[in-house]
């Protein structure tokens, strides 16, 4: 046991070492290059230049160091998972540097989430009671996990807006999934989750309030599929575990990412109300209205890091929950924290700008 403990810190420590060891050139290059965030756009946060290339650090960091931990006969897919965050991350630095059109990355995002779910051959293959479904056939196993990536990938694009939330949160996820891949003894994909934690962990030193650098769409969209990979692995070991066979692992997996896919969903559902495209940018994601209410980009990120602790908490307790109970709990509790956001947003609204008759 202290042997595993040890190769797990050696792991986090040689990841987080990778990025800070890389993160100082990748910043003077796009300073010398003036390769900057467009902070021209009425959406952005900040008002001066900041590189968007994060994400080649802790990208880099997380693919050297699988070399590693992953041996000769295992039976993780590696080249095809190296084949699919290859071409988002590729996509992502285009993105970065020149635009993409949104439905060229929706594109890309299919043909990556087709080699993980066809060629990789990872993907849901069962509902676990939600919706009344349980055991999926073929080909509604790849169609929905091809929706389900793509939508994960997506979540954690949109949600990264400020400083250091997507990268907490995925801190959380990867580090929440390590704990669970050490307790079902699957101890490669562990020693990977933790290895993606320790790269972010050291990221966020140059991406908290005030930040130096931002992770761009290359980072998010790569943290989105890593997380989108670990969620399918997670269901789909728990299933075949013997040795740890959670009831409500699907919940667990929700509370996860419970942030950055209840966001996506209802600012997509707000642009639709209104009558708007869903991939038109705006400014009505959680963490926008929040800093309308006078919080800092750190308190915001806290603030929902701790949402999403507590949420996890509650499905480790309530392992013995009817799955669509517990997602039918989460998404009124959601509702009301939602709710509560919006009505202070009005209050102050109207406090700052007050109807004169």
């Amino acid at each position: 046991m202290m042997f595993q403990e040890i190769y797990f810190l050696l792991i986090t420590c040689v990841s987080v070492l990778l990025v800070l060891l890389i993160m100082p050139s990748v910043i003077h290059i796009a300073q010398k290059n003036n390769l900057f965030d467009d902070h021209s756009l009425s959406r952005k946060e900040h008002g001066y230049g900041i590189p968007r290339l994060g994400g080649v650090a802790f990208f880099t960091s997380t693919i050297l160091t699988s070399f590693f931990i992953v041996k000769n006969g295992t039976d993780l897919p590696m080249y095809q998972l190296y084949a699919a965050s290859l071409i988002l991350f590729g996509i992502g630095i285009k993105d970065d540097l020149t635009g993409v059109h949104f439905h060229t990355k929706l594109i890309v995002q299919a043909v990556v989430a087709f080699i993980i779910t066809v060629s990789a051959d990872i993907r849901l293959t069962s509902l676990h009671g939600i919706f009344q479904v349980y055991q999926l056939d073929t080909m509604s196993s790849v169609l929905i996990s091809m929706l389900l990536i793509m939508f994960i990938i997506n979540a954690f694009n949109l949600i990264d807006g400020i400083d250091g939330l997507a990268g907490t949160l995925a801190l959380i996820a990867c580090s929440t999934f390590g704990f669970y891949f050490v307790a079902m003894h699957q101890f490669i994909l562990a020693a990977l989750a933790f290895s993606v934690a320790g790269s972010v962990c050291a990221f966020l030193i140059y991406n908290f309030s005030p930040a130096k650098i931002f992770m761009g769409d290359a980072g998010s969209m790569f943290l989105g599929l890593i997380c989108a990979v670990f969620t399918f692995k997670f269901i789909s070991v728990n299933e075949a575990s013997a040795i740890s066979n959670m009831r409500n692992a699907p919940v667990l997996a929700v509370s996860v990412l419970i942030i950055p896919a209840f966001d996506m969903l209802n600012v997509i559902a707000t642009r639709i109300y209104h009558k708007k495209s869903p991939f038109k940018p705006d400014r009505n994601h959680i963490h926008h209205r929040m800093l309308h209410l006078g919080l800092t980009h750190l308190q915001t990120t806290l603030i929902l890091g701790a949402v999403t602790i507590g949420f996890i908490t509650m499905s480790s307790l309530l392992v013995n929950i009817n799955t669509s109970f517990m997602l039918i709990l989460f998404s009124a509790i959601l509702l009301l924290l939602n709710g509560l956001v919006n009505g202070l947003v009005r209050v102050k609204v109207r406090t700052q700008y007050p109807v004169t008759v």
